[in-house]
């Protein structure tokens, strides 16, 4: 099951002191929202190119098991270079923008976690939202919002060999209540037709300041994605991102057909 697109959307941290006296619970949801959106836009226009040790630790299970197996780690090096995301084996490889099924050939693989649905949601007229309310996540205080990109405005392609379909997704975003800062970003596909042989694709997405050049700025330093089959086999893969430092080097860009939109697809498992 891969959940790929082809951009990445982290977020520089500004000083939290200018920000801390604009955000009051009393604020009206439509107008915080805005500003949350706004920041976001924001960030994106100084964000580095930049480069990240990707480690994937990828498990399963079986209908009638109810224990999680490892079936094996994958390690990448992904640069974001242009708002494109790039893959290598190694940091010895030249960056190739390319599908992440290339270099990855087998198994519940995925990109998007870090990029595209967080875009999607934030900056496009996709999403609609619902304000739920202040809570606590990951050791915040926080402000929640609930959203819904229905199928017609969706990018969300799930990919189960041979069989692909565009499906709509809902989730929920956390923001820091002082500064605004994003913190988890959750969301799960809706409605996965049943020929794509697909029940289920959950992701969450968590954020957290990382140093680049002389600058922290806001990354989805960790994510998992969740998949089902049909048949019932469980797929789960964790995500991590470290080593993050701005981009130097050299990348070969091949032009072709690139799906540019989220997906999820599903190729044998390496056992």
């Amino acid at each position: 099951m891969l959940v790929r697109s082809w951009f990445i959307l982290p977020v520089l941290v500004f000083c939290a002191s200018s920000l801390a006296a604009q955000t009051q619970a009393s604020d009206e949801p439509d107008a915080l929202l805005e500003r949350i959106r706004d920041k976001v836009k924001e960030y994106v226009s100084k964000l580095p190119n930049y480069t990240c040790h990707e480690v994937i630790e990828r498990f399963g299970r079986s209908m009638a098991s109810g224990t999680l197996n490892h079936l094996d780690t994958v390690e990448l090096e992904v640069a974001f270079v242009g708002n494109r995301e790039l893959f290598a084996r190694t940091p010895d490889e030249q960056f190739e923008e390319q599908s992440i099924t290339k270099v990855i050939s087998s198994g519940t693989i995925g990109n998007g976690s870090f990029g595209a649905h967080a875009a999607a949601v934030f900056t496009g007229n996709a999403a609609t939202f619902q304000y739920v309310g202040p809570s606590k996540k990951d050791g915040h205080k926080t402000v929640r919002y609930d959203f819904v990109v229905p199928r017609e405005r969706s990018q969300f392609l799930v990919r189960h060999q041979p069989s692909e379909g565009i499906v709509g997704y809902k989730g929920s975003f956390w923001v820091d209540s002082e500064t605004l800062d994003l913190v988890r970003l959750e969301l799960k596909a809706d409605h996965i037709p049943s020929y794509i042989g697909v029940s289920l694709v959950e992701e969450i997405m968590q954020y957290r300041p990382v140093r680049i050049r002389d600058a922290d700025f806001l990354l989805p330093y960790k994510s998992e994605l969740a998949a089902m089959e049909r048949s019932g086999f469980y797929y789960v893969n964790t995500i991590k991102l470290d080593r993050c430092k701005e981009f130097t080097g050299q990348s070969v860009v091949t032009f072709g057909t690139p799906t540019d939109a989220p997906s999820a697809e599903r190729a044998a498992p390496n056992q």
